[in-house]
């Protein structure tokens, strides 16, 4: 990941979008522009603003982290107290007279502050231009991803050894984050789903306290997160002897993954990724179980672009190209429970590969 890089990549894609300054909000989008990383995501404890070079303005306490990433292509401020990030971002525009700001983060009454300050400029909402760059991983950024979803993997065959009946949800969950951590990962990309017998038929499942019986599918969906890159995995085991159709629904999600990985290319749409496994679930009568998109973009946060849907004019005709890591997770969900099979793809020299390995034999403890 080269922050310098991707700073000069986002001065370049504002004079394309005709904007001569821009103002940067979201935590995860100032990270990939300069590797500052502030301890608290959910406040605004630092801002990035380009006009059109660029200043990351932050508070006193982050001081020492700002002076880590001070180069001669970014400037740094430090303020004294949080509350004064944003009336000092202001007074640093004086160029800029169309400046861009994250619509899907800029808060309102933040947007209110800035019009007060910036009388004379004209402020426009932009949707993704960030998130766009970060489309295309990088080998370094593909390596991150595929060390946290191996990790994930291993992390999983590890945790199966320990399940008995009787464990509730919860002990499970538990006992796969310490595996996690000790495999070297900075911990769990996002908040994971172990979810037992009927639970598994709901596709974002909160993990509760169930017990795990004989007889039930178990489905787990979780990522490891390794130097801040995010992996994606679901899986499936079956506990003792289990109904003959789980194995056959099982079987037909498994197809359902492997006919949407043998189409990748570069180049395809993504509704045609998606397609290839919804039209193997309707020739199935299995469609109307089929209940999410087949997949998404990974990299820093665990849903980006691309998405693998159908059905939506915006994202329907959105070319797979080299670079893109994104997941392939056909699920099928009934009362009695569900399955759902999750790997991630990078898109490497028009192909798709497999990051970590595919799951083919049912699992049962």
């Amino acid at each position: 990941m080269n922050d310098q890089n991707n700073l000069l990549a986002f001065k370049k894609f504002l004079k394309e979008n005709n904007l001569d300054g821009f103002i940067v909000t979201n935590p995860t989008n100032i990270f990939y522009l300069t590797g500052f990383k502030g301890v608290l995501p959910a406040e605004r404890e630092a801002i990035l603003v380009f006009d059109p070079s660029p200043t990351l303005i932050t508070a006193r306490i982050y001081q020492n982290e700002a002076a880590r990433v001070k180069s001669r292509n970014l400037k740094i401020k430090i303020v004294a107290e949080r509350n004064q990030i944003f009336e000092s971002s202001a007074k640093l525009f004086k160029k800029a007279k169309r400046i861009g700001f994250e619509e899907n983060d800029l808060k309102v009454a933040e947007l209110k502050e800035f019009k007060k300050v910036l009388k004379k400029v004209r402020l426009i909402a932009t949707k993704n231009l960030i998130e766009d760059l970060r489309i295309i991983k990088t080998e370094d950024e593909v390596k991150r991803i595929e060390k946290a979803q191996i990790i994930s993997q291993k992390a999983f065959n590890e945790l199966i050894k320990t399940i008995k009946v009787g464990q509730t949800e919860v002990e499970i969950a538990e006992k796969l984050a310490s595996i996690i951590k000790s495999l070297g990962a900075n911990g769990l990309a996002f908040e994971g789903i172990v979810a037992a017998g009927r639970n598994a038929g709901l596709p974002h499942y909160v993990t509760g306290n169930s017990k795990v019986t004989k007889g039930d599918v178990l489905l787990f969906d979780f990522g490891a997160k390794y130097k801040d890159y995010c992996a994606d995995l679901s899986r499936v085991v079956f506990i003792g002897h289990t109904d003959g159709r789980y194995h056959h629904i099982y079987q037909h999600v498994l197809n359902a993954q492997k006919m949407a990985i043998e189409i990748i290319t570069s180049g395809i749409k993504v509704s045609n990724v998606y397609d290839a496994a919804n039209d193997y679930f309707k020739k199935h009568n299995l469609d109307e179980y089929f209940l999410h998109g087949l997949g998404h973009g990974i990299g820093l946060d665990v849903h980006e672009t691309p998405h693998l849907r159908s059905g939506l004019p915006t994202t329907n005709d959105q070319l797979l190209t080299n670079g893109m890591v994104f997941s392939v997770e056909p699920g099928l969900y009934f009362p009695w429970g569900g399955i759902r099979i999750e790997d991630l793809i990078v898109i490497k020299n028009g192909r798709a590969k497999v990051l970590g390995k595919l799951i083919d034999e049912i699992i049962e403890v």
